[in-house]
């Protein structure tokens, strides 16, 4: 695409005639001429190579709270082993079930 844009400014096609020569629309052509403007030109930013930056200390996790359908509330705290939740429950569950 640059290499079209290129040409038309060297020999001072018009964008119609670019669009012949090409095979592409002139709209596209007119778009990525404007595309490669806004490369060539980015928009003003700050040139500070340093931000300073506020670090906050983040609250801890929450625990999680898993209710059963009877009522029982089991709080799961952050890092919980897996398989000693899953004991606590199936536990529950039988005691739901009447067991």
């Amino acid at each position: 695409m640059r290499m079209w844009l290129s040409r038309r400014e060297r020999h001072s096609w018009s964008w119609a005639e670019l669009s012949r020569r090409s095979g592409l629309p002139v709209w596209k052509l007119r778009w990525w001429r404007r595309r490669f403007d806004q490369i060539a030109d980015p928009p003003d930013r700050p040139t500070d190579a340093f931000v300073a930056v506020d670090v906050v200390t983040l609250p801890l996790a929450m625990p999680i709270e898993v209710v059963t359908r009877s009522g029982h509330r089991l709080s799961v705290p952050v890092g919980f082993d897996e398989e000693h939740v899953t004991r606590i429950l199936r536990l529950l569950q039988a005691l739901d079930a009447g067991c």
